[in-house]
């Protein structure tokens, strides 16, 4: 058995489950302001930025867990067929770790940039109101 498969197999596992758990959550709204889980750097502002984040969020969340599902399976597979026992750079390693860093793409890039996005906008809006109450 190739412990990198199995280190990819389960890194991408727990990743996909993290992120259901995410998607689920926000779609629910009743994903709870916190500082573990979640967008990094949104649990200091308001509830509201909260929300609105990790709702602008939801879609690129969602595409990374599918992908990271993928990359799981793609290593489940190559350690079920018994891939990676010569060598450890084999095509269904190179597979699963490049599926592995679109998921981590999609997260990290577009999900904090969708989330910057709606809370640039949202504090834009705050602006122009206060302006036009005075």
């Amino acid at each position: 058995m190739s412990r990198m498969l199995l280190v990819l197999s389960l890194g991408f596992g727990l990743g996909a489950i993290l992120c259901a758990i995410q998607y689920v959550l926000i779609r629910a709204e009743r994903f709870p302001r916190n500082p573990f889980i979640g967008l990094p750097g949104y649990s200091r502002k308001s509830d509201e930025v909260w929300v609105r984040a990790h709702e602008a969020a939801r879609p690129w969340i969602g595409r990374a867990g599918v992908f990271a599902a993928i990359a799981s399976v793609i290593a489940g597979v190559g350690l079920a067929v018994g891939s990676g026992m010569e060598t450890t750079w084999d095509g269904l390693s190179v597979s699963s770790a490049a599926s592995g860093a679109v998921a981590a793409g999609l997260y990290l890039f577009g999900a904090n940039g969708a989330a910057d996005e709606a809370t640039r906008r949202m504090t834009g809006r705050r602006r122009t109101s206060r302006k036009r109450k005075r």
